[in-house]
């Protein structure tokens, strides 16, 4: 039986890495989303996906008579989790703590600690990949589900108390590393857009654009490829706009740190009128985080500094 047990470090610098194949953050408002409390059938003209903490599902995810599923291994990504099939006693295993799950394909009844249990889907057997669905993985593991039908995307998550604690800390820096963790919701009312020429893990880079002083909106812009807005709403982040670029120079609307013009655009596109920037963008090569200060006439200051062990931000010694 293969087995699975990433500590809590190796799950961060997975989640880490993920998230610097990101190019920058801006800012905007927010508006409140709208999700469906149970999971419902895609359509079959779009691939459904699932982000586990925001982490993008590593195998596809599958759909049978309404219910999701999401392959056992996406466990490593919610949790401190001990897990494997064992194709000869056709039993999956999961442990979490002192707690033993043993759960069969296509029944609803599982053992915990040698008890008897019910769920209300059972797993499934795809290719010979056990497959968890999501409810059930609410209910068992104590995450939340939910699932936006208008992205065709499902989020399984845990809420994580010292990450709130930290957005509402009066330090900019600390809240804005607890900004790009939280989790993170689709209101696009569409399928996301995705990275069209990804550079690969060497060349690929991360630079994060808040407005300076403030912590509640940002972009990304992944690859140079990319650009995404999230806005901040009761702790969680809300991506509200994309744009694919293309390899022509230009603009999009009053966004002045963006130099190409957009070949797809998804959701409301926002402005930054008037507003100054900070952004951000880590180097794994040299350990240090390049900042600067910009606004629509140009660089106002500019430096770079060693962040935190496992962090992203720094202190921006010009900002207000």
């Amino acid at each position: 039986m293969n087995t699975t047990n990433p500590s809590h470090s190796t799950r961060w610098k997975q989640k880490t890495w993920k998230m610097m194949l990101a190019a920058s953050i801006l800012t905007a408002g927010a508006a409140p989303a709208l999700f469906t409390p149970s999971v419902a059938e895609a359509a079959t003209t779009v691939k459904p996906a699932a982000y586990i903490n925001n982490m993008p599902a590593q195998y596809d995810v599958v759909i049978r008579q309404g219910v999701t599923y999401i392959a056992l291994t996406e466990l490593q990504f919610l949790g401190d989790y001990t897990f494997g099939y064992d194709n000869k006693s056709k039993q999956i295993r999961i442990s979490a703590g002192i707690d033993q799950y043993v759960l069969t394909p296509d029944s609803k009844t599982m053992k915990k600690n040698g008890q008897m249990a019910s769920l209300s889907s059972a797993p499934i057997l795809v290719k010979g990949k056990a497959m968890l669905p999501l409810r059930a993985i609410g209910e068992t593991f104590g995450a939340q589900v939910r699932w936006n039908q208008a992205a065709k995307e499902a989020y399984i998550y845990n809420t994580n108390a010292d990450l709130l604690k930290d957005y509402n800390n009066s330090d900019l820096t600390a809240a804005r590393e607890a900004a790009i963790q939280l989790p993170q919701f689709s209101d696009l009312g569409q399928p996301r857009l995705k990275v069209s020429n990804p550079l690969g893990p060497v060349d690929a880079s991360t630079a994060y654009i808040f407005e300076q002083g403030q912590k509640d909106r940002f972009f990304t812009i992944e690859d140079n490829d990319l650009v995404s807005y999230y806005t901040m709403e009761n702790g969680n982040a809300l991506l509200k706009w994309q744009a694919n670029l293309s390899k022509q120079a230009g603009t999009i609307g009053d966004l002045f740190f963006i130099k190409a013009k957009p070949v797809a655009e998804a959701g409301t596109r926002p402005s930054v009128a008037g507003k100054t920037l900070v952004s951000f963008k880590y180097s794994r090569m040299l350990e240090e985080t390049a900042y600067e200060i910009m606004n629509k006439s140009g660089s106002l200051d500019s430096g770079s500094a060693a962040p935190s062990q496992g962090k992203l931000f720094v202190e921006v010694p010009g900002e207000k």
